[in-house]
């Protein structure tokens, strides 16, 4: 059986679609759990949207008695997981009928199996806007999953799949702290790499809601928009240090080879980066450029596989710097 989780907050214009797309699967061995976070002196339509589904038996409903924010709130759905494996769902995105159907068997017939995954489009009330992936190729080892995830944005793609129980463990869950959830999906996302091997199917069964601006903001900007740039900047170095502790933690159990952490360091910091540019302020430190590029000028000497897939992450900066210029 599977738990569903559901975190709710300010949900009822879309929630219902939601729920919808759930009880509609082909797979049936499910239950719902929705917790809806309390709004702060707004109106709040989420509990009369799910109203239609209260006398469904495979849904439970309940309210937070005070509001524990995003990365709170899931953490509170997670320890109600029972059954022996769950799987998160946003309060506004839908799953296509046979996604449960298409990621249970992976990972239930895998023992070790943290995770199975797919591919996600993103879509508005126009229709579809957009396809994101992080493609972790079955077969491959955990080590090379690791860089393949650093290589990639380390984007937090797996966090949506259907997941082994077992990994709350391992994960302890989204990180709780003082800068509102910033990119803690991606630091449960590396835990899952760390909890187990992954498995990625390349299928698009995951549909991501957008808003235009004047429709909604999006959770991760609302939760920012009004911070100073210190206090993005102070959030996103915690958010790095988070993650450089469990990715080497991680290799510490894998015994990678020295071009392995190399590769894997690089690709990091690459990644982290590129987040401080699109999520903190615009712009890229010359003295980490310099840094990288030095680092880069290596590159060549790396005998394996995935070095021209850094090579390639690293033309970003590339490409960012001549923008400036022109």
């Amino acid at each position: 059986m599977i738990t569903v989780c559901i975190p709710a907050y300010q949900a009822g214009a879309f929630i219902g679609e939601t729920v919808s797309s759930v009880l509609a699967q082909s797979f049936d061995d499910f239950r719902i759990e929705i917790a809806i976070d309390p709004s702060e002196g707004d109106k709040d339509s989420t509990e009369a949207a799910l109203e239609p589904f209260r006398d469904d038996p495979r849904v439970n409903i309940s309210t937070n008695p005070r509001r524990l924010g995003w990365a709170g709130n899931f953490n509170a759905l997670l320890q109600r997981v029972e059954t022996p494996f769950y799987a998160p769902l946003p309060h506004d995105d839908i799953w296509a009928p046979d996604y449960l159907a298409t990621f249970f068997p992976l990972v239930s017939e895998h023992p070790k199996a943290s995770v199975a995954y797919g591919d996600m489009t993103m879509f508005d009330a126009n229709g579809i806007t957009g396809f994101r992936s992080v493609a972790l190729p079955q077969g491959e080892d955990r080590m090379t999953h690791l860089i393949r995830f650093m290589v990639q944005g380390a984007h937090a793609m797996p966090w949506r799949g259907v997941t082994r129980q077992s990994a709350i463990a391992v994960t302890q869950g989204f990180p709780t702290d003082l800068w509102g959830g910033f990119a803690v999906e991606a630091e449960y996302a590396l835990g899952l790499l760390e909890a187990g091997p992954v498995i990625h199917v390349p299928k698009a069964l995951y549909r991501k809601r957008v808003f235009q601006p004047q429709e909604r903001m999006s959770a991760s900007k609302a939760r920012t928009i009004d911070w100073a740039v210190e206090d993005r900047l102070n959030a996103w170095k915690r958010h790095c240090h988070a993650l450089e502790v469990r990715m080497r933690r991680m290799m510490s159990t894998f015994k990678p080879t020295s071009h392995e952490v190399f590769l894997a360091e690089l690709a990091f910091r690459a990644a982290m980066l590129m987040r401080r540019h699109s999520f903190v302020t615009p712009g890229l430190d010359k003295a980490e450029l310099a840094s990288l590029a030095s680092l880069r000028s290596y590159l060549p000497s790396i005998d394996h596989p995935l070095t021209p897939c850094v090579a390639e992450q690293l033309r970003w900066f590339d490409r960012a710097a001549q923008s400036r210029t022109e």
